[in-house]
């Protein structure tokens, strides 16, 4: 797995003022109860009700299936999302 990502706050819409510490904060709990289940490598991206998950395509089957998906899930909504989107894509590359 690799280290932290970018900062929170970097992978919220762009707002001003308290809803941009709001959205930073629920990106940051979920990315931390993501890793409390090793999931370091996972980044999470605020989108209003929505958290779009970025997981390396070595990452994308585990995160997908069961047991895994449940407990990916229950960490995301845990942070104040009612929607979770896998993102196929994955993160971008940094060498490109």
């Amino acid at each position: 797995m690799t280290g932290p990502g970018p900062d929170p706050v970097d992978r919220t819409a762009t707002v001003d003022g308290p809803a941009a510490v709001e959205k930073a904060v629920q990106v940051e709990t979920a990315e931390s109860e993501l890793r409390r289940l090793g999931l370091d490598a996972l980044r999470v991206h605020h989108h209003g009700d929505l958290a779009r998950v970025e997981a390396p395509s070595v990452e994308l089957l585990a995160v997908a299936s069961e047991p895994l998906r449940g407990e990916v899930l229950r960490a995301v909504r845990s942070a104040g999302f009612r929607l979770v989107a896998l993102d196929l894509a994955g993160p971008p590359d940094p060498a490109a």
